[in-house]
């Protein structure tokens, strides 16, 4: 796991989602959604307020590109599309009864009540699935493939089926929240044991572990987000929310800011032209077509870059992106 950065924030964080560039965040003791980008350096850039709302979860439904907050302090599933405009997806919740929801690849929303209630429902609002969960204190529910649902509590975690029927558990990790990744393993929070975990979606058993404690310095991790578009992972704990990414090269792609998009894209036209060029004897007009493709020196992505040095200055930009084959002074 590699990070890429850790936001700050005067109130705790209880989740965030991801959706077409953008990072959304629910704090506590806010009636607001925060907007950040999604890319270096990821800075604020909106604040969407919600009357009344207090947001207990939140999740990114991809089969209807929006994002759901689950409103505690208004007892429903409130919508934000792309343009932000807010609107009431699901209504009649309960005020004070909501913990959490999952949203699976269809758009089905899955909503754990205090009670250890779980209702399921589908994308025109009708009922799925209504039971209580065979774990007392039941924290989260996600559904997984072949119409089971996995639900955990801080000591334990179970597979079931439609119906309530239990297929596996495993009790050596308490999650707190689970989500699930582009092939179907489960991420989830262990809470008390400040570790994020992978999980076996057939057997529950712990397959990997991501984040601890001691080597991130994750503490009480309360949510995660597998971001299905690039595979970056939010990890929500306490005050903070940390953006990992399972790629090393991940900053310099998707993560780009546009000036690295832009400086990217002249380097694969510098690199056209040289092989454009090549064939010709007229070292004059390589000069001046070379000209324009020079690269500027001010754009990096992140501060945790190794364009930059120890001493907080800009290194050089490495020799790879440079036109030297063109034999160009200016590399």
């Amino acid at each position: 796991m590699h990070l890429l950065v850790r936001i700050v924030s005067d109130e705790q964080v209880v989740g965030a989602a991801y959706l077409l560039g953008n990072i959304y965040v629910i704090t506590e003791e806010s009636s607001n959604v925060l907007v950040y980008t999604g890319h270096s350096p990821y800075n604020l850039i909106q604040s969407i307020p919600v009357e009344g709302m207090i947001a207990v979860d939140i999740a990114t439904n991809y089969a209807d590109v929006c994002v759901y907050i689950l409103d505690n302090g208004n007892g429903r599933v409130s919508r934000i599309d792309r343009k932000h405009d807010v609107t009431t997806f699901i209504d009649g919740l309960g005020r004070g009864n909501l913990l959490s929801m999952s949203v699976n690849s269809e758009g089905r929303v899955t909503i754990v009540q205090t009670n250890s209630k779980t209702l399921t429902y589908d994308k025109n609002v009708s009922v799925l699935r209504d039971f209580s969960s065979r774990i007392e204190d039941t924290l989260h529910a996600v559904e997984v493939a072949e119409e089971k649902c996995v639900v955990c509590s801080a000591k334990t975690t179970i597979k079931v089926t439609n119906g309530g029927k239990e297929v596996c558990r495993q009790d050596e990790v308490g999650c707190r929240y689970v989500d699930v990744n582009r092939d179907g393993d489960l991420i989830a929070c262990d809470w008390s044991g400040h570790q994020i975990v992978k999980l076996n979606p057939e057997t529950l058993q712990v397959i990997a572990t991501l984040l601890t404690l001691d080597r991130d310095g994750v503490e009480s991790p309360r949510h995660v987000r597998y971001v299905m578009e690039n595979g970056l992972m939010l990890v929500s704990w306490m005050h903070f929310l940390d953006v990992y990414s399972f790629r090393r090269t991940a900053n310099r792609g998707y993560l780009a800011s546009p000036d690295q998009d832009i400086r990217n894209q002249r380097i694969r036209e510098a690199s056209e032209l040289e092989s454009e060029i090549s064939q010709s004897s007229v070292f004059l007009q390589l000069i001046q077509m070379s000209e324009e493709f020079l690269l500027p020196r001010t754009s990096y992505v992140g501060k945790d870059n190794d364009l930059h040095s120890k001493e907080g200055g800009l290194n050089p930009p490495p020799q790879e992106v440079c036109t030297k084959n063109l034999g160009l002074p200016f590399c």
